[in-house]
């Protein structure tokens, strides 16, 4: 029998953890498996391996994991691999298949578009659209970020739009919102490429509300929009 484990990343933040296992919920019933589990890669329960342990005792002979990132960084490349190792010396006869994070999908940029309309968005000359990421340390995720970043703003022409980072890359959040604080935007955005309202989430409300500048408006993260749990679930699928 052949399981699926989606792996969210995890949060200190109660409530985005709770939106990670509805999300899943909700994914795993359009899912084409008998068998499928969610698990985090760090703070908060239950583990990769906990999970790995419940599809084995089921009868899971083969094990596809499919980590819920937007991009590859770290977590796709190190920490998932290292606890999959881990994971194979203690199912020797497990077959694990890990499947890409998400990238660059169609689906996600219509839901980053609406999230701006949801905030009354109008493409126009004196607005300014800051997109921000996580960041990371690892170059080819930051270059893929801003490839996404380059795309979106093609469609929001012509409405500026710049990339920023609150962990990771040169362009840190903080300078961004100080610059455009400066600037003459009658309209600035707050575009977050986050999936649920964690941590960072919260740090990017907090930031724009001391500020205290009408101009500035944030926009809501990706969240559990159906067009996320149908890309999610045709991934899957596609991988079993």
């Amino acid at each position: 029998m052949k399981a699926v484990l989606l792996v969210g990343h995890g949060s200190r933040k109660k409530t985005s953890n709770e939106q990670f296992v509805n999300f899943a919920h909700i994914v795993g019933q359009k899912c084409e498996t008998k068998l499928f589990r969610y698990a985090f890669l760090e703070l908060a329960v239950p583990s990769i391996l906990d999970e790995v342990k419940i599809c084995v005792e089921k009868g899971a002979k083969e094990i596809v994991v499919f980590p819920l990132l937007l991009l590859s960084a770290g977590h796709a490349k190190h920490d998932i691999p290292e606890v999959l190792k881990k994971a194979k010396k203690l199912y020797p006869n497990i077959k694990f298949q890990l499947e890409n994070p998400l990238g660059r999908q169609n689906a996600i940029f219509n839901i980053l578009q609406e999230r701006l309309v949801e905030k009354q968005f109008q493409i126009e000359r004196n607005s300014l659209v800051i997109f921000v990421g996580r960041g990371s340390f690892d170059k080819e995720a930051i270059a893929e970020f801003t490839r996404i970043s380059d795309h979106l703003g093609e469609k929001l022409l012509p409405a500026d739009v710049q990339c920023c980072f609150l962990v990771g890359g040169e362009a840190t959040f903080e300078d961004e919102i100080k610059s455009a604080r400066q600037s003459s935007y009658q309209h600035i955005y707050i575009l977050p490429y986050l999936l649920f309202n964690g941590i960072l989430f919260k740090r990017i409300q907090k930031s724009v509300s001391e500020i205290n500048d009408q101009r500035f408006i944030v926009s809501e993260t990706i969240g559990s929009d159906q067009r996320m749990v149908e890309l999610v679930a045709r991934l899957i699928n596609q991988a079993l």
